[in-house]
C-alpha cells in the first residue's frame, strides 16, 4: 500500500495551532517547518519541583532569590525583594490555601530557559509575558531571572489555588503547550525560537530527571543507574530475548515521522526547492535510533569486563 502524502502522518505531532496540510499554502505551518528543519534554538519549560506547605514554599522563594538578593516580580508587576515581604508571602499564600493534607501541591515551580548567548533581558521579558498569559487570569506567581549560568533562565513559582477556587493540575500535553507559549513570546521579543517534540527532531532518549543530576553532581551513583547497568547485562548474558515493547513503539513512530518528512520534501519539491533541501538536510542530519539501553550496552561492550565500569560515569 502506498504511503500518504506525509501531512496526515505529520498531522498530529504538534499542538493544534500547526497543521502541516497546510504547508501547501503560504502560512504559519510553512514558517514553522523552516524554524524546525534549520534547528533553530529550542526552549526549555520544565517543571522542577513542587512546594508543600509555607516552610517549603519559603525556602525555595529563598532560593529563587538567593536570600534576597535577587527581586522577584509577581503577576501585577510590583516587585519583592525584602526578607520580610517574602516570608510574608510564603504566609499569605498559605493562609487562604484551601482545603489541603499533608502531600497538597501548593504550587508550581518552573524553569524557563533558552541556549547561551541568547538575550537575557528579552528571555526574562518573554517569560514576563509568558506567565501572564498563562496563569495571571487566575493565579498569583512570582518569577526572578538567573544570571549565574552560561544558559538565560527564569524560575516562575506558581500558587496552585486559583482566584476561582480550582487547583492547577498540570495535564499530559501541557507542557509542550508552555514551550510552544513561551517561543512565540521570544519570537515576539525578536528572538529565533522553536519549542519541537523530541520526537520530532529524532531524539528518543529520555532528559535525566533533575534529583538524578543532583545525585550524581555529588559523585554518587543513583540507584536508577545502577539497575539500567543490571538491565543492560541481563539482556547482553540471557540466552533467552528479552522483549524490549518500547523499543518497537519508537522505531515505529520514528519511521513515520521521517517518512512524513521524506514526503514533505517532495511536495516543496518544485514550488519551493531550498526548502525541500532543508528538510533533507534536516533528515540527514537526524540522530541515529539509539536508546539509553543500546547506549549502556556499547559502554559495557567497550568495558570488555562489565564489571569494571565505572557506574558514576553511567549516561552522563
Amino acid at each position: 500500500m502506498a504511503r500518504s502524502t506525509g501531512f496526515d502522518d505529520l498531522d498530529g505531532l504538534f499542538t493544534d495551532d500547526v497543521r502541516f496540510k497546510v504547508a501547501k499554502q503560504q502560512g504559519g505551518a510553512t514558517n514553522r517547518i523552516s524554524r524546525i528543519t534549520k534547528r533553530t534554538p529550542e526552549v526549555m519549560v520544565k517543571i522542577s519541583g513542587f512546594g508543600k506547605g509555607q516552610a517549603h514554599i519559603k525556602a525555595h522563594l529563598d532560593y529563587i532569590g538567593r536570600n534576597a538578593k535577587l527581586e522577584l516580580e509577581n503577576e501585577r508587576g510590583e516587585i519583592i525583594s525584602e526578607k520580610g515581604d517574602i516570608k510574608n508571602l510564603s504566609k499569605e499564600w498559605m493562609n487562604d490555601a484551601g482545603k489541603r493534607n499533608k502531600n497538597t501541591r501548593d504550587t508550581t515551580n518552573i524553569v524557563l530557559s533558552m541556549p547561551p548567548g541568547t538575550n537575557r533581558n528579552k528571555v526574562k521579558n518573554a517569560s514576563r509575558e509568558f506567565a501572564k498569559a498563562q496563569f495571571a487570569d487566575n493565579h498569583q506567581y512570582v518569577f526572578v531571572a538567573h544570571e549565574d549560568e552560561k544558559h538565560p533562565h527564569v524560575h516562575l513559582t506558581v500558587k496552585n489555588l486559583g482566584f476561582d477556587g480550582s487547583r492547577l493540575h498540570i495535564k499530559k500535553g501541557d507542557p509542550q503547550k508552555w514551550r510552544e507559549q513561551f517561543a512565540k513570546e521570544l519570537r515576539v521579543q525578536g528572538v529565533e525560537a522553536e519549542a519541537t517534540p523530541r520526537r520530532v527532531r529524532g531524539v528518543v532518549k529520555k532528559p535525566t530527571k533533575q534529583p538524578i543530576l543532583h545525585i550524581r553532581k555529588k559523585g554518587k551513583t543513583p540507584y536508577t543507574d545502577k539497575a539500567k547497568v543490571v538491565e543492560a547485562m541481563k539482556s547482553m548474558t540471557s540466552d533467552k530475548v528479552i522483549p524490549e515493547p518500547w523499543k518497537k513503539t519508537i522505531t515505529e513512530q520514528q519511521k513515520t515521522i521521517r517518512g512524513a518528512l521524506a514526503d514533505l520534501a517532495k511536495s516543496f519539491g518544485g514550488a519551493n526547492p531550498k526548502m525541500a533541501n532543508q528538510i533533507k538536510d534536516f533528515l540527514v542530519s537526524m540522530p541515529e535510533l539509539t536508546t539509553q539501553n543500546d547506549e549502556l550496552k556499547k559502554q559495557l561492550q567497550s568495558q570488555g569486563n562489565i564489571k569494571q565500569i565505572n557506574e558514576s560515569e553511567i549516561e552522563r
